[in-house]
């Protein structure tokens, strides 16, 4: 009967003292302290004794089977390495600029040699200018009372002094002056020099209202001729646009003066008529460019 009732039920406490006594007593070995968790680094300054850390690679290493990298080429596999040969960039901006450029050079070449060229020819030929000379001079029916009248007759000589170049002469005038106001004037038609010719020319002009003078002008040639012995001083001018050429060589048109003073005409008399008295010798004149 106690069996069975005892059935079912916990075991009686003595049993667990026991039991717990005899395992105290077995296990008879010191406690183990728990192992400090705590990481202390090295301090900065000291050096840090043990393995040194792998270099740092700025591209991780390539995987198995693939070759390592290496700067231009192309390391993909199954293609031909190749060189990165770097771009070229042409800028389309310049080319205007560049070309301008190019042109003012090739002009300025052009003009320098084609300076150089006529320097040379220049210096070569050594063009010389023409020589004006007044042969005779004349007037009838001058009279300087009350209006200025006269007719006068010009032999003016232009001479080509050159050897290899030829005179071309344009807009050729004749004018007498006196005391630089004009009493005549007359017009050349144009004509032509060859090399070292010289030309003479027969001029006539008038000075029946063709100039008109003030009171005192009249006044001061009339003076002139009283006080000198019957005669007055008159000059001659020559004009011309004048040109020079050869077969390689020409110069540019030029305008030139020639200036023919001091030439006394001396009167008959208390006529009107005069001539140049100049002992027959030709009165050269003074070239001005």
């Amino acid at each position: 009967m106690s069996e069975s009732s005892n059935h079912g039920k916990a075991p009686p406490k003595e049993s667990s003292t026991s039991d717990h006594q005899s395992s105290t007593n077995t296990d008879t070995s010191p406690p183990v302290a728990a192992p400090n968790m705590m990481y202390y680094p090295p301090g900065t300054g000291y050096p840090c004794h043990g393995p040194q850390p792998p270099p740092y690679h700025p591209y991780p290493p390539p995987p198995h089977g693939y070759p390592p990298y290496q700067q231009g080429y192309n390391n993909f596999p199954g293609h031909a390495p190749y060189y990165d040969v770097p771009r070229t960039y042409h800028h389309t901006g310049d080319g205007g600029s560049s070309f301008f450029r190019g042109f003012i050079m090739c002009s300025c070449f052009i003009f320098t040699g084609f300076f150089v060229l006529t320097l040379i020819a220049a210096l070569s030929l050594h063009p010389q200018f023409p020589v004006f000379k007044v042969v005779s001079l004349s007037v009838s029916n001058f009279n300087t009372s009350s209006i200025l009248t006269g007719d006068w007759n010009i032999s003016v000589t232009a001479e080509n002094p050159n050897t290899r170049l030829k005179g071309y002469f344009l807009d050729f005038k004749v004018d007498v002056v006196h005391d630089n106001n004009e009493l005549a004037m007359s017009l050349v038609p144009d004509f032509e020099l060859e090399k070292h010719e010289q030309k003479q020319m027969d001029v006539k002009a008038s000075s029946n209202n063709v100039v008109s003078f003030q009171k005192w002008d009249l006044d001061k040639m009339s003076n002139e001729r009283q006080s000198s012995s019957n005669s007055i001083m008159f000059g001659v001018r020559v004009s011309s646009l004048a040109e020079f050429k050869s077969t390689s060589f020409a110069t540019r048109s030029t305008r030139m003066l020639a200036i023919c003073e001091g030439l006394k005409v001396v009167f008959q008399n208390n006529t009107g008529t005069g001539s140049l008295d100049n002992g027959g010798n030709p009165a050269t004149c003074q070239l001005y460019m």
